[in-house]
C-alpha cells in the first residue's frame, strides 16, 4: 500500500511510467496478457498502444491495481476492477489505462476527475486529493474505507470523503488534506494543520483512534505529523522531531516497538538495537512506507531501515530473519548490513496485496536507479530473472533488456510496489553524441564535399524529437541532403546556410546518420568549415558531446 505526499502536479516534473512483475490482471498497462515481465516495461497512454502513458507526476500501486496522476491534474488507472477500483464506472479489468470519471458520474461518463495533486491506492480502493484540499475515494466500501459515511459495498465512481463527525460530505467535505494513504481497507489523511485523521477496518486498530470499531467517517489520530504510511492491517506516521509511530495489527512485528503486541493507539518505533522505544526512539525519519506486514523508513543520512515479516528477505538485511526493531538495509552485494549500509535513498516503497502470503517485496530510489529485495516469483524486482527471492538489494533493469542486464534503469523519481509487481515513474536522460565526418579528407577547389553526420544515443532511454542543426561552411555551396531517419530542410541549392534534420525519437544505444553534399568555393589553400549541433527534448546531463566541427583543407 503506498502512501502519497500531496504536491502540485501542475508543477512536478512530468515523466513516463515503466511497470514489472506479475501481470495477471493486466495491472502493468502495457496493453499485453503475458503473466508476468522480468523487466520493466512502459505503461500505454491507452488501448490499442501506440503511445507511452507520460506526463505522469506521481504513481500508486494497489493489490493488482494501479493508479496515475498526470501533470494535468486527471488520473488514471489500469488493473484489476473487482469492485470499481478503476473509478470508470464498470468493473471491467484494463489492462490499458482509463480515466477516472468525475464524481456523480456514470459510466459511459462524460467529465472526469481533474484538479487532482496526489493519488494513493489500497488493496480494492483508491484516494485523490484535490487543489482545493478535499479528498475523493472510489472501489470498495465494505467497511467504510471511502470515508463517506457509509458502508455501501462499493463505489464504481469518486465520491466526497466527509469532515470527522459529519455524514452530509458533499455540505460537509474534509478540507486541509496535504497528504493521503489508502492501506488494505483502511485510509488515512493528513491535513495542513498536521493532523492526522483515520477511517475504515479498525478490527486491529490500524485506524488508530483507541478502538476496534470501524470507522465510516475521519476520526483524530496523531498531531505533530509530517509523513503517512497505511500498510495491509497496521499504519506509520512521522512526526515532526523525526521520531516514527506506528499501530494496528504486529504479529510480525511491523510495528517496530519490539513487541508482537496489537497496539490500538500509536507507539514509537525503536532505535536500531533497541526495546525500550519511549527512551530509545528510531530519530532522523525523513519517509516511510508500509507494506503487508513489513514497514520502511528512509533517515536522514539516506540510509534505509526496516522491520516485521521477513520471509521472503523483503527487510533486505541478508536474513529471513523476523525483526521487532528496525535494522540497516545492506548495500547491493554485501551481508553485513551496519558496516555496509545502503546509502543515497531517496525514496522507499514496501509492496502492497493480501496479508499472510508470503511475498512481500520493496523497492528504494537510489541515484535515480531502482534498488529492489525479497520476493521475485513473478519478476517484481526487476532484474530480469525470477529467481525466488533477494535477501539483499539488487538493481532493476533499463526497459527491454534481459539479464544480467547492462543498465540499470535510471532517472527515476518515483517509485510504487503492489502485490506482486512494481512501478516506477522516470524523468528520461539521453546522452546524444554526435560525430562529423568527410570525404574527401582534402577537397580541390570546386568540387564537392559529403559530410556525414552522425548522431548516437549512448543514454538509458529514449531521446524524444531529436534533432541536428548543421551550419554549412560560408565558402561551400549547398547541394543536397539525406538522412536514413526522419526528414531535413534544407536550404536553396547553390546557397550557403543551416541544414536542419528532424530525426524524431532515438532508442537507447541506437544510431542515426544524414548526408550533406557541398560544393567547395573556397580558394585553393584555404579550409573550409563545417559545425554541427544536436538536442532532444529529452533531457541530456552531458551535453559535452552534443557538438561537433570538422575543419576541411582545399587544394
Amino acid at each position: 500500500m503506498q502512501s502519497a505526499q500531496a504536491s502540485d502536479g501542475q508543477r512536478g516534473d512530468p515523466g513516463t511510467e515503466f511497470s514489472w512483475g506479475s501481470n495477471r490482471e493486466g495491472q502493468l498497462g502495457d496493453d499485453a496478457t503475458i503473466d508476468y515481465s522480468r523487466t520493466p516495461v512502459r505503461v500505454c497512454g491507452a488501448s490499442p498502444c501506440s503511445s507511452p502513458l507520460d506526463r505522469v507526476v506521481a504513481v500508486a500501486a494497489g493489490d493488482r491495481h494501479t493508479t496515475a496522476l498526470r501533470a494535468d491534474g486527471t488520473v488514471w488507472t489500469w488493473g484489476a476492477n473487482f469492485h470499481g477500483e478503476l473509478g470508470d464506472g464498470t468493473k471491467v479489468q484494463r489492462s490499458a489505462p482509463v480515466q477516472v470519471c468525475a464524481v456523480g458520474q456514470t459510466a459511459p461518463c462524460n467529465s472526469f476527475l481533474s484538479g487532482v495533486i496526489a493519488v494513493a491506492a489500497g488493496d480494492g480502493h483508491n484516494l485523490a486529493v484535490r487543489a482545493d484540499g478535499t479528498v475523493v475515494a472510489w472501489g470498495l466500501n465494505a467497511v467504510g474505507q471511502l470515508g463517506d459515511g457509509t458502508s455501501d459495498n462499493e463505489r464504481l465512481t469518486p465520491v466526497q470523503v466527509c469532515a470527522p463527525d459529519q455524514s452530509d460530505c458533499a455540505a460537509n467535505p474534509l478540507t486541509g488534506v496535504t497528504a493521503i494513504a489508502a492501506g488494505g481497507s483502511h485510509s488515512l489523511a493528513l491535513q495542513s494543520n498536521s493532523r492526522a485523521l483515520g477511517w475504515g477496518y479498525n478490527t486491529f486498530g490500524q485506524v488508530g483512534d483507541g478502538t476496534q470499531i470501524p470507522r465510516s467517517t475521519p476520526v483524530g489520530v496523531l498531531s505533530r505529523v509530517t509523513d503517512i504510511a497505511a500498510g495491509d492491517l497496521h499504519s506509520l506516521a512521522v512526526l515532526s522531531d523525526g521520531t516514527a509511530r506506528s499501530w494496528g495489527d504486529n504479529i510480525f512485528g511491523q510495528l517496530g516497538d519490539g513487541t508482537t503486541d496489537r497496539r490500538l493507539r500509536p507507539v514509537p518505533v525503536c532505535a536500531v538495537g533497541q526495546t525500550s522505544c519511549a527512551t530509545n526512539p528510531l530519530t532522523g525519519v525523513t519517509a516511510i512506507a508500509a507494506g503487508n506486514e513489513h514497514s520502511l523508513a528512509v533517515l536522514s543520512d539516506r540510509t534505509a531501515r526496516s522491520w516485521g515479516s521477513n520471509d521472503a528477505g523483503q527487510l533486505g538485511d541478508g536474513t529471513t530473519d523476523r525483526r521487532l526493531t528496525p535494522v540497516p538495509v545492506c548495500a547491493v552485494g554485501q551481508t553485513s548490513c551496519a558496516a555496509n549500509p545502503l546509502t543515497g535513498v531517496t525514496a522507499i516503497a514496501a509492496s502492497a496485496g493480501d496479508a499472510g502470503t508470503g511475498l512481500g517485496h520493496s523497492l528504494a530510489v537510489v541515484n535515480g536507479t531502482v534498488h529492489s529485495w525479497g520476493a521475485n516469483l513473478s519478476g517484481q524486482l526487476g532484474d530480469g530473472s525470477t529467481v525466488g527471492q533477494r535477501n539483499t538489494p539488487v538493481k532493476a533493469c533499463a526497459s527491454g533488456l534481459t539479464a544480467p542486464c547492462r543498465y540499470s534503469l535510471s532517472g527515476v523519481t518515483a517509485i510504487a510496489a503492489g502485490d506482486q509487481y512494481s512501478l516506477a515513474l522516470t524523468r528520461p536522460t539521453a546522452d546524444l553524441a554526435l560525430a562529423l565526418s568527410g570525404v574527401p579528407d582534402s577537397v580541390v577547389s570546386g568540387a564537392n564535399l559529403t559530410y556525414t553526420v552522425t548522431v548516437t544515443n549512448h543514454g538509458p532511454t529514449d531521446a524524444e524529437n531529436v534533432q541536428f542543426n548543421n551550419t554549412l561552411p560560408p565558402d561551400a555551396r549547398f547541394v543536397s541532403a539525406s538522412s536514413g531517419q526522419g526528414s531535413c530542410k534544407v536550404p536553396p541549392v547553390g546557397s550557403s546556410d543551416t541544414v536542419t534534420c528532424s530525426l524524431g525519437s532515438l532508442e537507447g544505444g541506437a544510431q542515426a546518420t544524414a548526408q550533406i553534399v557541398v560544393r567547395v568555393v573556397a580558394a585553393r589553400g584555404g579550409v573550409v568549415t563545417d559545425s554541427a549541433k544536436v538536442s532532444s527534448t529529452t533531457p541530456d546531463p552531458n551535453e559535452v558531446n552534443n557538438t561537433a566541427t570538422i575543419v576541411t583543407p582545399v587544394r
